[in-house]
């Protein structure tokens, strides 16, 4: 008797998420800046900072960084002469980060 294999469970689409990862995380780097964030959701980080803990090119950074600002993602604070990034405090998009790390 041949052994018949079990359907594999399916897992619903969360579509939220889906349409956050959709708009926000358009490349390799905004998915390890968004990673970062979910994992610090408290930090405020300059994106040179933030270039040397994620490994990459504070210049190709500057730019992913503003944009996710303009976004609303991350809030640019100017305390200094160096502007510092931090999670955006807005309940929906700050879920949305978290449960993108998790997820």
């Amino acid at each position: 008797m041949i052994p018949v294999a079990e359907p594999i469970p399916k897992k619903e689409i969360d579509l939220e998420l889906f349409t956050f990862i959709e708009r926000y995380v358009t490349n390799r780097l905004r998915w390890e800046v968004l990673t970062f964030f979910s994992y610090h959701p408290h930090t405020q980080k300059t994106a040179y900072q933030i270039a040397q803990q994620i490994g990459c090119s504070y210049r190709a950074l500057r730019s992913e960084l503003g944009d996710l600002a303009l976004l609303g993602v991350l809030y640019k604070v100017n305390l200094t002469e160096y502007p510092a990034y931090q999670l955006t405090m807005e309940p929906m998009l700050r879920n949305q980060v978290l449960k993108f790390a998790r997820d």
